[in-house]
């Protein structure tokens, strides 16, 4: 029986896909249990290298139901490039998004580095404005 595994860029455009839900429990479902998620540029009190589903499940439950609610996105755009090692994809990002007190725009968010291998993302790193969402947060 032939069964049909994902490649890297397929995964990572689902995670993509389905990142406007927040769905904290969702996202870690694609990840192996001892991966990695790293923002290298973090506003103070954030961390910046977070290891296993479990620990990146409570960060991002926690981010998510925080101020940032209060934006409403309608839509995650990525562009996906793959790389010459076939495990990393690089994706630059635009959210469709709604901020309290001001028009829907199309912004650029973030670029991340991502690694897959065996059907489960390792590294998440998120190269994100953080400045910018704590400000929108605080609005």
């Amino acid at each position: 029986m032939e069964t049909s595994v994902e490649s890297p860029r397929e995964l990572v455009e689902r995670m993509f896909r389905e990142l406007p839900a927040r769905d904290a429990d969702a996202f870690v479902e694609l990840l192996a249990p001892d991966a990695v998620f790293e923002i290298p540029f973090v506003i103070p009190g954030m961390p910046t290298r977070l290891v296993g589903r479990e620990e990146i499940r409570a960060h991002l439950a926690q981010r998510w139901s925080g101020g940032i609610t209060a934006i409403e996105v309608h839509g995650i755009y990525p562009q996906v490039y793959e790389t010459a090692d076939p495990e990393v994809v690089f994706v630059e990002n635009e959210v469709d998004m709604t901020v309290p007190g001001a028009e829907r725009a199309r912004v650029r968010t973030s670029v991340n580095v991502v690694r897959v291998r065996d059907g489960k993302v390792t590294l998440f790193r998120d190269y994100m404005d953080t400045a910018r969402f704590a400000r929108l947060a605080e609005n």
